[in-house]
């Protein structure tokens, strides 16, 4: 006598299983930073420090265009749901 679970998968349910894992544990790590038009996705390795990577970046955004970085009129434009950010 045999259970359900020693029965054959039909042909791709193990592929998309892995796929949907895949795809959880990438969104798991994205990181998210949106000023105005300015949209900044990473996935991040052991080797960035994601707080310091965003504030060196803010920076140089700040530096780049001052007071105006805040004062984009984001209005009609296309919003992206993210993913996942953390």
């Amino acid at each position: 006598m045999t259970d359900s679970s020693s029965e054959p998968q039909p042909i791709g349910i193990d592929m998309a299983a892995d796929l949907m894992s895949a795809k959880m544990d990438a969104a798991k790590m994205t990181h998210l930073l949106r000023i105005g038009t300015f949209q900044l996705e990473i996935n991040p390795t052991s080797d960035v420090d994601v707080e310091k990577f965003f504030s060196e970046t803010l920076d140089k955004l700040i530096s780049a265009y001052g007071e105006r970085l805040l004062e984009i009129d984001v209005k009609g434009l296309p919003v992206q749901p993210p993913s996942m950010h953390g």
